[in-house]
């Protein structure tokens, strides 16, 4: 199992815009619930960078780029985005602790 983590800066300007994307991106996993997926997104505590984290159980495809609003997402991170485009970043799994 690995873990891919996105991380990135936009513009002041944009926060607002991505982390709108986001919702309305987690809005429509909720309601669409996809089995063997753990995402999250976090952004740094009154700041500009945010971290996408993605993880997917052993031989389950990503449901992401065939979604419409995660197409957004994107879309909107592009417009926004400060420096180069981001590139994820794959991890292995190490330990984990759901309590």
């Amino acid at each position: 199992m690995s873990v891919v983590m996105i991380r990135y800066q936009v513009a002041e300007d944009g926060v607002e815009d991505v982390a709108g994307a986001v919702e309305a991106a987690f809005a429509a996993l909720a309601s669409r619930r996809p089995e063997g997926l753990r995402y999250s997104y976090y952004r740094a505590v009154g700041g500009t960078e945010f971290v996408a984290m993605l993880e997917l159980d052993e031989g389950v495809e990503n449901p992401l780029p065939g979604m419409g609003v995660a197409q957004e997402l994107r879309a909107t991170v592009a417009k926004w985005i400060v420096g180069e485009p981001p590139a994820p970043q794959t991890f292995d799994v190490l330990g984990s602790y759901a309590g």
